[in-house]
C-alpha cells in the first residue's frame, strides 16, 4: 500500500482537544502568529498541521485539492532539502531556506485571507537561520500564520520558544491506533496489530515502520543482545541481517532504546539498583542510552558508516 503523506490524510486520529482548541482561535479571529507542534515522532504532528490548514486556507473541495497537491499559492512548506550531491537530505535548515519564507510573506496572499508556512524538523534549523526566522517573528507581517513542527523543541532558540503559542500533542490511545491501521494497514491480522500497538507506545508512524520492517526479527534480536552478551562473528550475522530490513537502521535504535527504557523504570519500581547481562547500574544504564542516542545521530547527520555503528552499538551493550 501506497504511503499516505500527511496532507493527503483525511483522518484525524487523536489530537481532538488540541484541534478544537484551534478551531474556536479561528472563529474567535484570535489567532497566534506562530504556532509551535510538538510531540514524538509518528503520532501524527504533520497530519494535525494540515488539518488546522484547511481550517484557514478552505475546509471545500477546491481548496483541499491544492493542499492535498501542495499546490496551493498560500500555503508554503519548508524543511531540509535533497542534496543531490550527496543523495540523501541535508543535515540542516539554512539561511537561503528561511529567506524564500520571508520573500513569500511579503506577498499579498493569492486569495485575500491568509498567507501560512509551515516549517517541518524546525529544530533542524543552523544559527543563521534560526536567527533569520527570529526577525520575522518578532515583527510578523499581516495575515501571516507561521507552524512550526518538532520532536525536539528544546533544541529551539528560548527567543523563538518564547514567541510561539506551543501545542504539544501526545501519544495516540490504543483505540486511535486501532482505527489509524484500519486504515492505513487494512487486513493486518489482530496478533500483529496488537503487538506493533504495544510496542509504538502511542506513535502511529512508529507502528507502521514496526510492520513494515519485519519488526518481529529485531525485536527477538534486541531481547537476546539485552538477556546475553552477542560477541564475534554473531555480531556480524545480526547486523547484516537488521541493515537489510527496510529502515532497520533507526528501527533497531528505536526499539533499542525504548527496550532499555523500559527495564530502566521497571528496575526502579522494583527498587533495584543494577539489572541485565552484563549487569551494570541505573545511571551506566542511562549513559549507555545516551551514547546509543548519539551514536545514531551522529552517523545519520555526517552519513557515516551505519554497519560499523551498529557493530560498536552490540560490542557497547555486550561487553563488560
Amino acid at each position: 500500500m501506497k504511503p499516505m503523506l500527511p496532507r493527503e490524510n483525511n483522518h484525524l486520529w487523536g489530537h481532538q482537544k488540541e484541534y478544537a482548541y484551534f478551531k474556536q482561535a479561528v472563529a474567535q479571529n484570535k489567532l497566534h502568529h506562530a504556532w509551535l507542534i510538538s510531540g514524538e515522532e509518528g503520532i501524527g504532528k504533520a497530519t494535525f498541521v494540515y488539518h488546522l490548514i484547511r481550517l484557514i486556507l478552505g475546509t471545500d473541495d477546491k481548496a483541499i485539492s491544492r493542499i492535498k497537491a501542495g499546490s496551493h499559492a498560500d500555503l508554503l512548506v519548508i524543511g531540509r532539502r535533497f542534496d543531490d550531491k550527496k543523495n540523501r537530505l541535508r543535515a540542516e535548515i539554512l539561511i537561503e531556506d528561511i529567506r524564500s519564507v520571508a520573500e513569500f510573506l511579503r506577498l499579498t496572499p493569492a486569495e485575500g485571507g491568509w498567507r501560512v508556512v509551515v516549517i517541518e524538523d524546525a529544530d533542524k534549523m543552523n544559527r543563521n537561520a534560526a536567527n533569520s526566522l527570529l526577525k520575522l517573528l518578532e515583527e510578523p507581517p499581516q495575515a501571516a500564520l507561521l507552524f512550526l513542527i518538532t520532536t525536539h523543541p528544546n533544541r529551539l532558540l528560548p527567543t523563538i520558544l518564547s514567541r510561539c503559542r506551543k501545542m504539544p500533542l501526545h501519544g495516540l490511545s490504543d483505540q486511535e491506533m486501532i482505527a489509524g491501521l484500519s486504515v492505513l494497514s487494512p487486513n493486518l491480522p489482530f496478533i500483529e496489530q496488537q503487538t506493533a500497538i504495544d510496542l509504538a507506545d502511542g506513535s502511529l508512524g512508529k507502528a507502521l515502520q514496526l510492520l513494515e520492517s519485519g519488526y518481529l526479527n529485531i525485536k527477538d534480536i534486541i531481547d537476546t543482545l539485552l538477556n546475553n552478551p552477542i560477541t564475534g562473528k554473531e555480531i556480524y550475522a545480526q547486523v547484516e541481517m537488521i541493515l537489510q530490513k527496510e529502515n532497520g537502521f533507526s528501527l533497531f535504535l528505536n526499539l533499542l532504546t525504548d527496550a532499555i527504557s523500559d527495564r530502566i523504570r521497571h528496575a526502579v519500581r522494583e527498587g533495584k539498583t543494577q539489572f541485565g547481562n552484563p549487569s551494570r547500574t541505573i545511571p551506566q544504564w542511562i549513559d549507555l542510552w545516551q551514547k546509543l542516542l548519539k551514536w545514531h545521530k551522529d552517523t545519520e547527520s555526517f552519513n557515516l558508516d551505519k554497519k560499523q555503528t551498529l557493530i560498536s552499538e552490540f560490542n557497547l551493550v555486550s561487553e563488560l
